[in-house]
């Protein structure tokens, strides 16, 4: 991680209009809460490409205000190899997604960037990987959102600590 430039996180899931927008607005929240504000800065996006455009899914945008979240205006893109390039940590949101990004790695400096956001989970979470709350009710956008933000938390930490340990720039 560098002193100049943000520390770049992309999370990404299926049609990028459920969880990997809710990570990134989590994300960005809890980072600037966390101090980070500037020094790392989040995306998301999806692998498959139907949803390109479109804004979050307004039930998970209902969720994630619920939460206390704001929308920031971000639009659905697709996943392209370039982000391998452009970004320091990849995490999908499942197993699939994994899949499909790795299976577009080019070398193993591209797979060792993919972590899956299960890496920040904690101990006594029943789940492996964030689910789907696409064909669900509400409860299932709230569950993903509190998933997410007692994952988050988690997430920046590690990389808050990370940071305080770098030596600074000349």
């Amino acid at each position: 991680m560098s002193q100049s430039a943000p520390y770049k996180v992309l999370f990404v899931c299926l049609g990028n209009i459920c969880r990997s927008p809710s990570a990134e607005i989590i994300f960005n929240a809890v980072a600037a809460r966390a101090g980070l504000a500037g020094r790392v800065k989040a995306d998301s996006c999806g692998t498959a490409s139907y949803h390109i455009g479109s804004r979050p899914d307004h039930r998970m945008l209902a969720a994630l205000e619920r939460a206390g979240y704001s929308y920031g205006g971000h639009r659905a893109r697709a996943f392209r190899r370039s982000d391998f390039t452009e970004f320091d940590l990849i995490i999908p949101q499942d197993e699939y997604n994994e899949q499909d990004i790795l299976a577009l790695a080019r070398n193993e400096s591209d797979r060792a960037k993919v972590k899956g956001m299960w890496t920040w989970f904690a101990a006594e979470e029943t789940e492996h990987s964030v689910p789907d709350p696409y064909y669900g009710g509400p409860a299932g956008f709230d569950a993903v959102v509190a998933l997410l933000t007692r994952s988050m938390e988690r997430l920046v930490n590690d990389m808050k600590s990370t940071m305080d340990n770098l030596p600074s720039a000349m």
